[in-house]
């Protein structure tokens, strides 16, 4: 039950002992007795209180936040570890999902007289298996299963047609790989030091291949060999030119061809007599310089023995007589360089 209030009033001395204690100012037995009695139903309460599992406060899963969970059951750890050993196909999973024959279809081939190389036959047709020797008199246009071969000692264009023209008339040794559309032939015999790599391929609604295209390829000292090189096209060469002064008012133009380099000198010396030793301000611009120290020989009005020396670092020097003012120079001359190609 709940505890009911005691009212307590000051002790009123013009009052007898018994009004005062109807008037609730002296301590009785009755009054201490129902204070005890109120502290032990409190403390019967609050154990009931919490002894009670079925939320007394009426607390709702949205006070707490649980309004923005599922309410659904999650399986134990042990049904976790349970579903993780079981190796019965605890999903069902048929045949058919993962593109396997079933047991009955499997028992069906089988009893059919379907071996299982008749199985393996797409996937025969996509991987590149070893297919074995090539068989004498085998034409290359009708090997177009995927796969690696062998030639093995054969004649080209006699035991083993329509191989590389070059291949006629000799017994090499080689390995065709087959792949959809292209054949690629690599022969390493009868020339032991290096091998020889053919390809081609087929197209067209009618099937027509396409000629044996050689690859040409390096040695292991950078070097390559080729036996006869025909150009049907222009054969474009990498070229640039670039004028420049001399110095004097002379004038001269480099061509670059590769490493080669053709420079002509012309003009006259209008600004002033050029002393004999005279290093000119201007100088041979990068990419045009000679190797080394080069002795460009001029022809020069009224001198008979002029010349200018190219250094390797641009420096231009006249070495000639002492040449007055307003004579005319001439010259060609050809060399090679160790510059960088410069851009155009």
């Amino acid at each position: 039950m709940s505890y009911e209030k005691q009212t307590w009033n000051k002790y009123d001395d013009l009052k007898t002992e018994e009004e005062n204690i109807e008037n609730g100012a002296v301590v009785t037995d009755n009054r201490m007795n129902h204070i005890e009695n109120g502290i032990g139903d409190n403390n019967t309460n609050l154990a009931s209180h919490l002894a009670d599992k079925n939320n007394p406060h009426k607390v709702t899963a949205a006070q707490v936040g649980l309004d923005k969970l599922d309410n659904v059951q999650q399986a134990a750890k042990t049904d976790f570890d349970s579903h993780v050993n079981n190796k019965s196909n605890p999903h069902a999973v048929t045949a058919s999902q993962v593109g396997a024959y079933s047991k009955s279809e499997t028992d069906t081939k089988f009893a059919t007289g379907q071996s299982l190389t008749d199985s393996l036959t797409d996937l025969s047709n996509k991987a590149i298996l070893n297919k074995g020797n090539l068989a004498s008199g085998t034409d290359l246009n009708n090997v177009t299963d995927t796969g690696f071969y062998r030639i093995g000692g054969l004649i080209g264009g006699t035991n083993i047609l329509n191989v590389p023209s070059e291949l006629s008339g000799l017994n090499f040794y080689a390995f065709l790989t087959v792949t959809g559309s292209l054949q690629e032939l690599t022969v390493y015999s009868p020339k032991q030091d290096t091998t020889w790599t053919y390809s081609r391929s087929v197209s067209g609604s009618t099937p027509i291949w396409s000629s044996w295209s050689k690859t040409v390829m390096t040695d292991d000292s950078g070097k390559v060999t080729v036996k006869d090189l025909e150009i049907t096209n222009t054969l474009k060469r990498k070229e640039v030119s670039r004028s420049f002064p001399m110095g004097y008012g002379i004038t001269a133009t480099a061509e670059r061809i590769g490493e080669m380099i053709t420079l002509s000198i012309y003009g006259a010396n209008t600004a002033g007599a050029i002393p004999q030793g005279k290093v000119m301000d201007e100088t041979v611009p990068a990419g045009f310089r000679p190797r080394g120290q080069y002795s460009c020989q001029v022809a020069c009005q009224g001198q008979s023995y002029a010349f200018f020396v190219l250094g390797s670092d641009g420096k231009i020097t006249y070495g000639g007589a002492n040449v007055p003012t307003s004579n005319n120079f001439r010259a060609t001359v050809t060399y090679f360089t160790n510059d960088a190609f410069p851009a155009s």
